[in-house]
């Protein structure tokens, strides 16, 4: 019998658990999977915990049962010996390998502006996302019984990429819900989304982006394009204008890069991001793959890296794999090529935008249908999907009666 190769994974992400599903097939491979957390998090609905219609159990699914016969360490990577073949743990565990993919995803970055790591919330964890469904919903009981202003009801999402947008418009419809419950108080609530650069959803077309303006408007939310951030406070965001934005919740949805130590391992590009080649390799590094959003990938000299989104990280995920498979059985390896496939933001109930390359444009109820498919067919494990039908089917009936009604202590 020949040797076998370990591969060990780290980032039990999208990209991480792609590539052990297609490599615990190949007979002479065994896996490996290292992550902080026990738990694939479905990262796309982290919105919806964060304003209550979605209970957190729904969106995170055990990996030992995402990937059965597969070894899972639970840990966190602090250095990787390429050339010993060997990762550390911060408990001071050693685990070798034949062959590394790392997949660790992203984390928020505050491009240095002061205020944001001390006051704004962000959105990339469970635990965080926890944090801002009790501050919106604990400040609604605060003002009422006197403890806070009523510009504590204020909220601010800053970044208006598809997080931002999701966020804004599902503080909205939790806003609007709020009244039933706190008539004298919920008038004040409001929801200002900030977005730096000329338009909203800058990757869609500019219809798209206009559409998703008027629907986020159309809800309540105050809309501020080509406005940047100048510093934070704790009850207010100043902007480079002048102007001063009360706010008791400030959401911090405008940008994401690689974890910065990484930058240690090899030369890094855009958002910390670490360069690969054409077969998601890093460069002289032969046995290190690097897939998701911690890899800069260009399809073509002088592009842009792909970005940072899950389709892609499930892409490469499955390409690496595929590589490794291959070459354990002698055989040559392709270089990686992206099939985009389209994108999509919802911007609450039965608004949404959705494009594909072949120019395709959805809006409205007809592009919301599709985006709640195509989430709940990439959700993990059967009992989620279930879960997270009934939980929209109920909230879609009973309007602002459901977890979000949750007491968070």
């Amino acid at each position: 019998m020949g040797a076998r190769t370990k591969v060990v994974i780290i980032g039990a992400g999208f990209g991480g658990l792609d590539a052990a599903k297609v490599l615990r097939k190949s007979p002479d491979v065994d896996v490996v999977i290292v992550d902080r957390h026990p738990y694939q998090l479905f990262s796309p609905l982290l919105y919806q915990v964060a304003t209550g219609a979605l209970p957190e159990d729904d969106i995170a699914y055990p990996v030992r049962a995402a990937i059965p016969g597969v070894d899972f360490v639970r840990g966190e990577v602090v250095r990787v010996d390429p050339e010993g073949h060997r990762i550390r743990l911060y408990d001071g565990t050693q685990i070798s390998f034949d062959q590394l993919i790392i997949a660790t995803g992203s984390v928020g970055t505050t491009f240095g502006i002061p205020g944001v790591d001390e006051h704004a919330l962000q959105m990339k964890t469970i635990v965080e996302a926890r944090a801002i469904k009790k501050r919106l919903l604990v400040t609604y009981e605060d003002v009422q019984e006197g403890r806070l202003s009523r510009d504590a009801l204020k909220v601010v999402v800053v970044g208006g990429g598809p997080t931002g947008v999701e966020v804004s418009g599902a503080v909205a419809e939790l806003q609007s819900t709020m009244k039933r419950e706190y008539p004298d108080i919920a008038s004040r609530a409001s929801v200002t989304l900030v977005e730096a650069g000329p338009r909203l959803l800058p990757s869609f077309t500019e219809k798209s982006s206009a559409h998703a303006k008027a629907e986020l408007e159309q809800l309540g939310v105050i809309v501020k394009v080509d406005t940047m951030v100048d510093r934070m406070y704790a009850n207010d965001v100043h902007l480079r204008s002048g102007e001063i934005l009360p706010a008791g919740t400030v959401v911090w949805a405008a940008g994401v890069a690689a974890p910065e130590m990484w930058g240690q391992l090899a030369p890094t590009g855009p958002s910390r991001r670490l360069v690969v080649d054409e077969f998601l390799r890093l460069p002289g590094v032969p046995d290190v793959w690097v897939v998701g959003d911690t890899a800069a990938f260009t399809s073509e000299p002088g592009d842009a890296p792909l970005p940072m989104v899950a389709p892609v990280a499930m892409q490469m995920g499955r390409h690496a794999a595929r590589s490794i498979a291959a070459m354990t059985a002698g055989k040559e390896i392709e270089p990686f090529r992206y099939v985009d496939k389209g994108q999509m933001a919802t911007i609450g109930r039965r608004r949404a935008v959705a494009e594909t390359p072949q120019g395709l444009r959805l809006h409205g109820t007809l592009a919301w249908l599709a985006w709640l498919g195509l989430h709940v067919v990439y959700l993990a494990g059967g009992r989620n999907r279930m879960s997270v039908l009934a939980d929209w089917a109920w909230n879609y009936v009973h309007w602002g009666i459901g977890p979000r009604r949750a007491i968070v202590d």
